[in-house]
C-alpha cells in the first residue's frame, strides 16, 4: 500500500490531496476543522483494512486548510467539484465533524452518487436535522459519548429521522474518537463496510 500526494487545480484553485490508487471501490475521507487530509495517515490499521477490502482512498484538504489554497466556494460545491474532477461515482463518503455535516448535505443533493455515508459527530447541522428525513443512503453515525463540541443527542435525533441510519456512541471517548481508539472505531467502521459489500 502506498499514498501519492497531489496538488492540482480544482474549482479554480490549487488543492492538495492524497490518494491510495490501488483498488476497485472508492472512499473519500474528509477532515474536521482542526485537522487536514494528512492526519488520516495516522489511522494506519484503518487504511490497511481498506486496502485489503480493495478500496481506493482519497483525502483532500478543504480550501483554506492544510496545503490547499483559499477559495470562497461553498463546501458542498467543492465536494461536487472534486468528485467531478476525479470522475468518482458510487463511493463511500467519510466525514468528521464539520465535514460530517457536509457529507450529509452532499448526499442529500446527490444520493445517486453516494454508496454510503460514515459521519463522525457531524457538526453545523443542529438547526437542519429535519431535512435529512428523506436521505435514504445507508449511513453510519458515530459519536464519542464525552463529545463536548457536538452534542451526542444530535446523533439520536438523526437516527430517529433518517430511514437508513445506524448509530453507535463510544463510551469514554470524545470528539476525535477515531484517533483516540482506532481499534474500537475500526470494529464498527469495517462491520458497516462489510455489510455493504454483502448487499
Amino acid at each position: 500500500m502506498y499514498f501519492v500526494e497531489k496538488e492540482e487545480e480544482i474549482a479554480g484553485k490549487k488543492v492538495f490531496y492524497i490518494k491510495q490508487p490501488v483498488g476497485e471501490k472508492d472512499i473519500i475521507f474528509m477532515h474536521g476543522k482542526s485537522y487536514t487530509a494528512s492526519d488520516f495517515l495516522k489511522l494506519n490499521d484503518t487504511l490497511i483494512g481498506l486496502y485489503n477490502l480493495k478500496y481506493r482512498i482519497y483525502a483532500f484538504d478543504f480550501p483554506g486548510f492544510g496545503k490547499s489554497q483559499p477559495n470562497n466556494i461553498e463546501p458542498v460545491n467543492f465536494i461536487e467539484a472534486f468528485v467531478d474532477y476525479k470522475k468518482l461515482d458510487n463511493f463511500v463518503l467519510f466525514g468528521a465533524s464539520m465535514s460530517g455535516g457536509f457529507a450529509l448535505k452532499y448526499a442529500l443533493k446527490h444520493p445517486e452518487k453516494v454508496r454510503a455515508i460514515i459521519a463522525a459527530a457531524p457538526a453545523w447541522i443542529e438547526n437542519e436535522i429535519e431535512q435529512f428525513k428523506n436521505l435514504n443512503v445507508p449511513t453510519l453515525l458515530l459519536w464519542g459519548a464525552n463529545d463536548n463540541k457536538v452534542d451526542p443527542k444530535i446523533g439520536n435525533k438523526l437516527k430517529e429521522i433518517m430511514p437508513n441510519a445506524r448509530l453507535h456512541t463510544f463510551r469514554g471517548l470524545s470528539h476525535p474518537f477515531y484517533f483516540e481508539n482506532e481499534n474500537l472505531f475500526d470494529q464498527y467502521f469495517f462491520d458497516f463496510l462489510k455489510n455493504l459489500d454483502e448487499k
